[in-house]
């Protein structure tokens, strides 16, 4: 086993053990805590399998909290981050991958729905980093093989769309 892959499968199995314990539940702190270590390891690993769970776990946090927790992690760049990740994973040949990167895209794409909804500051940092152009590259990419997720696709789009001041754009 390499070492990067070893590296890859302790961050996962240590956060595989704090998701579990369900501790964020109970206190706002740890979620935050534990929201700010999965953002650290976004922006430190390019590996499809750790990108899978970082975006599927951020997605879960970021359905329910308040817009105050959703502007406090995005002052870490998630956002910023992802629409990065996207992008390069666009441009990538699923067939030629030994993960499909489209299943990463798609959990990313949640994790951004999430994080826009309800909160203007997220939407507005996820248009001035080239989100609604990556949207539309993702789609033009996609549009059969990602049919599945087009409604995910379009949520934080549609989360723009919502916020008076970005209408105009």
């Amino acid at each position: 086993m390499s070492r990067h892959h070893e590296y890859d499968v302790l961050v996962q199995n240590c956060f595989i053990c704090l998701y579990s314990t369900q501790i964020m539940e109970h206190t706002g702190f740890v979620l935050t805590k534990f929201a700010t270590a999965l953002v650290s390891v976004l922006h430190s690993t390019s590996c499809l399998n750790i990108l899978l769970y970082v975006f599927d776990k951020l997605s879960s946090l970021m359905r329910s909290p308040p817009a105050s927790k959703k502007i406090q992690l995005s002052e870490m760049k998630p956002i910023e981050k992802t629409l990065d990740i996207l992008r390069y994973l666009n441009n990538l040949d699923p067939l030629g991958q030994q993960q499909n990167p489209l299943k990463v895209m798609e959990v990313g794409w949640s994790f951004l729905c999430n994080i826009t909804a309800h909160c203007p500051e997220c939407c507005i940092q996820f248009c001035e980093s080239g989100g609604v152009e990556i949207v539309l590259a993702c789609y033009q990419s996609h549009r059969e093989t990602f049919a599945e997720a087009l409604p995910i696709l379009f949520g934080a789009f549609g989360n723009v769309v919502e916020v008076d001041d970005l209408q105009s754009r």
